[in-house]
């Protein structure tokens, strides 16, 4: 039985990454929303998709490292090679990354989580009524993973190297750049989900790398596939000294 051709082709990619410049590192990839339930039925959440994250994941395999991606509720296939950590809830995907981050070497911290909760959770569907005028949902912050993994790195050096990312409306340069700062990050890719073709729901994206030097690199619109590599490529360069 012939063996099926993107089955064949992800076996090459395997093999033409044992050289490659991540090779025999530990990469942590989150990717795709959380979900913080208001009921049985009903969540709060966002319209991540999880595809740049699962692009991050590609190109550090093809890189040569040992990838592991936790993702929340996405319909993407998580690449072949990957190990993956299935989650639901901001709390969850901030237990699954500490988890896997106290050894790793790098973390791209690509997920959209929510960064509210209802403050309280029914067991039962919410049911409207004839004569009600509304409902009131009291929210309450979620776990800031980033400031939990700065925590951990603080004490244990590990991940050597974390990338996160900014979507933001406006503003960009300055929230991502406070971003980087607070969170203690080596490296932030912010994007203007305003922009056309760029962020949530599309194939593409547009990118501003930064580091607490400055300006890295800035990322045309292109393919996620295309800015994921280039994100690979400097976290690669800064855990090699190079």
């Amino acid at each position: 039985r012939l063996v099926e051709p993107d089955d064949l082709l992800a076996y090459i990619r395997q093999a033409l990454a044992q050289g490659g410049p991540l090779a025999g590192r530990k990469v942590v990839v989150s990717t795709g929303p959380t979900r913080e339930p208001l009921d049985p039925v009903r969540f709060i959440s966002n319209r991540s998709t999880g595809k740049q994250g699962l692009a991050v994941a590609q190109a550090a395999l093809d890189a040569g490292a040992d990838v592991l991606v936790v993702h929340g509720p996405i319909a993407e296939p998580i690449p072949f090679g990957a190990t993956a950590v299935s989650v639901q809830t901001t709390e969850q995907m901030g237990d699954a990354v500490l988890a896997a981050a106290k050894n790793a070497d790098a973390l791209f911290m690509v997920a959209a989580v929510a960064d509210f909760r209802p403050n309280t959770q029914s067991d039962k569907k919410i049911k409207k009524t004839d004569e009600q005028w509304g409902l009131a949902i009291g929210l309450e912050v979620t776990l800031d993973i980033l400031t939990a993994v700065k925590t951990q790195r603080d004490k244990s050096g590990y991940p050597r190297v974390v990338l996160g990312f900014a979507a933001e409306t406006h503003n960009a340069f300055e929230y991502g750049r406070d971003k980087l700062l607070r969170k203690g990050l080596n490296f932030i890719a912010v994007n203007d989900v305003m922009d056309q073709g760029v962020g949530f729901e599309v194939d593409t994206n547009k990118v501003l790398l930064l580091s607490s030097a400055g300006v890295v690199e800035e990322i045309p619109l292109q393919s996620k596939t295309a800015v994921a590599e280039r994100l690979v490529h400097h976290v690669a360069k800064s855990l090699n000294g190079s």
